[in-house]
């Protein structure tokens, strides 16, 4: 039996060294670049501006607030979204009535929508595409009354 020459030498460790960090440091680069080309990291487009306008969202809150405003929210069998505006006096009409819809997890799905009066205190409009039951609907928007153009702004989830 001969006795085997090979040893470890500095180089070995180096090269072995170089290698696994080399292949640890590749595979993070290419999950790195998948996921910042799947996903950006934005939520919401211009989310600077929409921070700065934040005062006037908590503002207008507080006044429809004190109004006693109520938005109750519905989507129908016929893929349509339904609000419905209330205070302390009965339905509230003479809204401008604009929602954003958003599909968690699919963002090529999100609609804004022009809501139409459609009875006392009631807005509706048709969401084009498909509605994916099981899912949650997240949506906020907002209803300018036209006489003061007092803003109540408003958000929600409708699990469908």
């Amino acid at each position: 039996m001969s006795k085997s020459t090979f040893r470890i030498k500095g180089w070995h460790v180096l090269a072995g060294f170089i290698a696994f960090f080399g292949l640890v440091f590749g595979v993070n680069a290419i999950f790195i670049i998948k996921a910042t080309r799947t996903f950006p990291g934005m939520s919401v487009e211009r989310p600077f501006e929409k921070g700065l306008r934040y005062n006037q969202t908590i503002k207008a809150r507080l006044q429809t607030q004190q109004e006693g405003w109520v938005a109750n929210f519905s989507l129908e069998d016929s893929n349509a979204v339904m609000v419905k505006f209330t205070n302390e006096n009965g339905p509230i009409d003479g809204l401008n009535v604009t929602v954003h819809l958003v599909w968690p997890g699919l963002p090529h799905q999100d609609q804004q929508l022009t809501l139409q009066p459609s009875g006392p205190g009631v807005y509706k409009s048709q969401m084009s595409g498909l509605v994916f039951h099981g899912r949650t609907l997240e949506f906020e928007g907002q209803a300018v009354r036209l006489k003061d153009n007092l803003v109540f702004p408003f958000k929600g989830r409708i699990k469908v």
